[in-house]
């Protein structure tokens, strides 16, 4: 349960006053009844009931509708219902590392950038009415699409041409990835911005602070998705239909590839955001609903609960003006 006007609960701090009044005034009908005769007596005969006439009873009672319309009137409302993130709030741009080295299979069948899209087409059906674009690179970048709502078009993308070396060019040149992502963002917009990287983290890079920095001055949050293993992993080839031919050789040596954690923890530090490690394949699962990601942008359905509240309080007031009656 949370108070939708929480300021309102400042007035339960004159409660201590609106005590003090009513002993002031019990203090003052005990001096009156002394000069009118015995106070034992007069109290005994002033009520059928006169258990209920102590002035700690008739107090809680006087004052409980007080409190329960301070409480009524800061609006509490209870959460009912699934969380989920707003229309129009958030937009997200996705950069995928296409080069050859998000080949290697470090999720048993599934190679680094196999994962790369599964993880993205899943985030694409929890940022429904939201805008993404989506950027890929290697040695140089490419806009695959700007921001956009149409996430069919963009499941299309994902599934049929983001794909090993779509680019062109080899290298991994995440420096110039990041600022492409950067000019895919609409400034003017009034969205949170995000920036979810996939990437192995490919060659270290010393240039990151100007990008950063830019970053930062957008006020885009940068995740970086570091995707493999540790230790070196062998990049395989395959045909167009798919079928095994060797290893990725230079010199005639097999090439291997490890993830380069440190790159993308420099990124995702420097532009107030987080690094994630996609060890198992299913560390990527609520990634949008942590704190440090895109939590803060999920909401639910809440309902309305002031009237309990209201009812308690007639109930005390009521009760009270029966009671001095009796």
């Amino acid at each position: 349960m949370r108070f939708a006007q929480p300021a309102t609960l400042w007035w339960l701090l004159a409660l201590p006053g609106f005590a003090w009044v009513l002993y002031y005034g019990a203090k003052r009908r005990h001096f009156f009844l002394q000069r009118f005769g015995d106070v034992t007596v007069l109290t005994q005969t002033a009520s059928s009931l006169p258990a209920l006439q102590k002035p700690w009873v008739l107090g809680c009672l006087a004052g409980l509708p007080l409190v329960c319309a301070v409480f009524a009137l800061s609006d509490p409302r209870y959460p009912t219902g699934l969380s989920y993130m707003p229309d129009g709030r958030l937009d997200v741009v996705m950069v995928l590392d296409v080069s050859k080295s998000m080949a290697a299979e470090d999720y048993g069948s599934k190679s680094r950038l196999d994962m790369a899209r599964e993880i993205a087409r899943h985030m694409l059906t929890e940022l429904g009415g939201n805008r993404v674009g989506l950027v890929t690179y290697a040695g140089i970048s490419f806009r695959q699409a700007d921001l956009a709502t149409d996430f069919e078009a963009l499941d299309f993308i994902l599934k049929q041409w983001v794909d090993i070396d779509a680019v062109r060019i080899g290298g991994s040149d995440l420096k110039l990835a990041i600022e492409t992502g950067l000019d895919v963002f609409d400034q003017e917009a009034l969205r949170e911005k995000l920036m979810l990287i996939f990437s192995d983290g490919g060659a270290e890079h010393d240039g990151f602070a100007s990008t950063l920095s830019k970053a930062a001055q957008l006020g885009v949050k940068i995740v970086a998705l570091g995707l493999g293993n540790e230790h070196p992993s062998r990049i395989p080839q395959y045909d167009a239909d798919k079928k095994f031919q060797g290893y990725l050789q230079a010199e005639d040596q097999v090439l291997t590839s490890r993830l380069n954690e440190r790159a993308l923890s420099q990124v995702a530090g420097g532009a107030r955001g987080t690094y994630i490690r996609i060890e198992h394949g299913q560390e990527w699962r609520r990634i949008l609903r942590r704190h440090d990601v895109a939590g803060s942008l999920f909401v639910r359905d809440e309902r309305k609960i002031y009237q309990p509240f209201l009812f308690v309080g007639l109930l005390a007031f009521a009760a009270h003006a029966l009671v001095k009656r009796m």
